[in-house]
């Protein structure tokens, strides 16, 4: 039976994700003011960026949802059989 502190350990990987993404963020726009380019290249270059970084915080928070949905049904499994385990003990 998976214990409450594995399911939660789960959680710390979608803050993980978070974290990648904002720091990506800040990489790109730094890289991208600091740049010796003109204004045009530079807003294309961030607008491409802001779309790549859109695009991979949608992905966290996809896969983020998919193991929180992946925990809970594994928590209401392990539910449904302790609450077997203490009725077939009980007949």
């Amino acid at each position: 039976m998976k214990t409450l502190i594995n399911i939660m350990s789960k959680k710390g990987n979608s803050k993980l994700v978070m974290a990648a993404i904002v720091g990506a963020a800040a990489g790109a726009l730094a890289g991208v003011l600091f740049a010796p380019e003109s204004g045009k290249k530079n807003r294309k270059k961030l607008k491409k960026k802001a779309n790549q970084l859109k695009d991979d915080f949608t992905e966290g928070v996809e896969s983020a949802a998919m193991k929180g949905m992946e925990s809970v049904n594994e928590l209401k499994d392990d539910l449904v059989e302790s609450a077997q385990n203490i009725l077939n003990d009980k007949t």
